[in-house]
């Protein structure tokens, strides 16, 4: 990690061409390391240096260190991060105390942000985001001088590329919990004049956009995904994806002067989504996947549906081994649970809400005839789950004198709502039954489904019709979450919901809580749209009792319960406070404070 107390200085040293062997590859003559010249001469160590962005994204995928403290790139556990999203947003309950849990739930993000533990989001985002920029400029600083007698011109252009891909990246992910920062597009000196003014959210998402135009003019590839030489590395559906991500963030109420519409900006995220399922449309190497759901986050190198692929080595079930550290599900592990409200976004089979009159939803028989993706997504009373043998059912009867579910022991492993999360866990993945099986975990940044989501949300905001399309597209609003819907086997959104934007809004937005369920989108959402302290603020979430009743459907009664959280949110946590202590090392009078802080 990077010394927090002066951000500044050390990324001039972290950065230092002379430096550190984890940034290039410098063979030492001697006792003298090479210099800035004669690396920037050397094919070996200008390719070297770009794999350290991936290293910066550490505050997301929680990158290991092998034996040796050398980074492995392409063994990266899926981190606590994910895990934070989910109770921020309070998609999730877990009981295992953790200080920065509890500062979010009191509202106090000032004390929440130096806490350095299992903090990846309100902490390292910020040193790892400024580490990105400071690298991409100095990149761009020399890459240009790189002539081909010293390394092919694709070879330039990828770097080139991810230059300019990951300034974006960086950008748009301060964006979305700071706010609009300072642009800097020059190499970073001791004694350069960073006392550049905060940009408008339109002068940001233009620098952003320009960026990635720039990648993708150059980027070499579509996917890596199955490029010996290049696994894992970002090509041009990355940076088109980042686009459309970063147009909706920017275009959402959250972003925008005085939190209005700003149609325009609509209008841009709906072409940039409408771009990249244009390219799926002739690409085999993008597009949605059409096996079978859960292959999309179980397997390696991954599935045309990760535009932006991340993933896990392949690996044996064990307790920290397990995508998000929370779902190896017969090993005690567990922790994080779904709450109830997640559950209830999960429509009907024949589309209706469940609180709507015409779903023939039962309380005491909750589980029948439900969205597919339930099914896919979360292990409920009854589920059926590869235990020991075919034909075994998950078992959530809660515990008559401990009000804990039967599934576990009483620890904080236990279900604490009385379902556990089941996306991203292959099939036959338990430590019991299959103790030396091996399998894959990896779980996309961006993936396919989610350009659906954008230029249904954008089209429907950009031109008030859930009917109409983009300019040059061939799909409407209501076409495009139809898609994501039928390819696992549910059914097109009912047409009482698409007569006008506003309801159709309301379906979209619920979309994005169940496609996107679990995968580091609904804290981000809530935000965005600026529903957050409708939904958090002293509202507290369910879980349920399953307790033993012959007189119902099921031979069990479920029962509701409240865990008394009481949350604190007001309008200033739709932006996360700056550490005071960067605001005086940055000496950038003009990077104000948020507003509240």
């Amino acid at each position: 990690m990077i010394n927090k107390k002066n951000i500044v200085l050390v990324l001039f040293s972290v950065f230092a061409l002379t430096a550190c062997e984890d940034y290039l590859d410098i063979e030492n003559t001697g006792s003298q390391l090479a210099t800035e010249d004669e690396v920037w001469q050397s094919r070996s160590a200008i390719n070297s240096i770009p794999l350290r962005f991936y290293d910066t994204m550490e505050w997301m995928a929680e990158i290991r260190l092998d034996s040796r403290g050398g980074l492995k790139r392409q063994e990266q556990e899926t981190g606590k991060n994910y895990g934070n999203i989910e109770v921020f947003s309070g998609d999730c309950i877990f009981l295992r105390p953790r200080a920065v849990h509890d500062l979010i739930y009191k509202g106090d993000y000032v004390q929440a942000q130096n806490q350095i533990f299992a903090n990846p989001d309100i902490n390292w985002v910020w040193y790892n985001s400024w580490e990105c920029v400071f690298l991409a400029n100095q990149i761009l600083d020399r890459i240009d001088g790189v002539t081909t007698d010293i390394m092919p011109q694709r070879e330039i252009d990828q770097i080139k590329g991810e230059a300019y891909l990951f300034r974006a990246f960086a950008y748009h992910e301060l964006h979305k919990r700071w706010g609009t920062m300072p642009y800097f597009k020059f190499r970073i000196f001791p004694g350069s004049d960073l006392n550049l003014p905060r940009p408008t959210n339109k002068e940001l998402i233009a620098d952003i956009v320009a960026d990635l135009d720039q990648a993708i003019a150059i980027l070499p590839e579509v996917s890596y995904l199955n490029d010996a030489e290049n696994m894992g590395r970002m090509g041009k559906a990355a940076a088109m994806a980042l686009k459309s991500r970063a147009l909706t963030i920017a275009a959402s109420p959250n972003s925008t002067l005085n939190n209005q519409k700003d149609t325009e900006l609509w209008e841009q995220a709906a072409a940039a989504a409408w771009d990249v399922i244009q390219l799926s449309q002739t690409s085999d190497k993008v597009g949605l996947y059409e096996g079978d759901y859960n292959e999309i986050f179980s397997t390696l190198p991954g599935t045309i549906e990760g535009l932006w692929p991340r993933f896990d080595a392949k690996k044996t079930p064990n307790i920290y081994q397990l995508t998000w550290q929370w779902q190896n599900v017969y090993s005690g592990a567990t922790g994080l649970s779904p709450s109830q409200e997640v559950i209830d976004r999960f429509e009907t089979a024949d589309g209706w809400p469940i609180n709507h009159p015409n779903s023939n939803y039962e309380e005491q028989n909750p589980y029948i005839n439900r969205d597919p993706r339930f099914y896919k997504d979360v292990l409920y009373h009854g589920a059926p789950w590869i235990k020991r043998a075919e034909g075994d059912l998950i078992d959530m009867r809660t515990d008559p004198t401990t009000g804990e579910d039967r599934s576990k022991p009483p620890t904080f492993g236990n279900s604490t709502t009385g379902y556990l999360a089941r996306k991203h866990i292959p099939e036959r993945f338990n430590r019991i039954q299959y103790p030396n099986r091996t399998e894959y975990t990896n779980a996309p940044y961006i993936r396919m489904a989610e350009m659906y989501l954008n230029y249904a949300e954008a089209v429907n905001e950009a031109y008030g019709n859930p009917s109409a399309t983009a300019p040059g597209a061939s799909l409407t609003a209501v076409e495009a979450l139809n898609t994501i819907r039928n390819r696992v086997g549910h059914v097109n959104v009912r047409p009482e919901f698409t007569a006008d934007a506003d309801a159709f809004r309301d379906v979209v937005r619920n979309e994005f809580r169940v496609e996107l369920c679990f995968e580091y989108h609904s804290w981000f959402d809530i935000l965005r749209w600026r529903t957050a302290k409708e939904e958090i603020h002293q509202n507290n979430k369910h879980g349920v009792f399953i307790i033993e009743d012959a007189s119902q459907p099921t031979g069990v009664r479920y029962e509701r319960f409240e865990f008394e959280q009481n949350r604190i949110f007001q309008d200033r946590h739709y932006r996360y406070p700056i550490r005071q202590p960067d605001l005086e090392i940055f000496e950038i009078p003009q990077l104000t404070q948020n507003p509240g802080w």
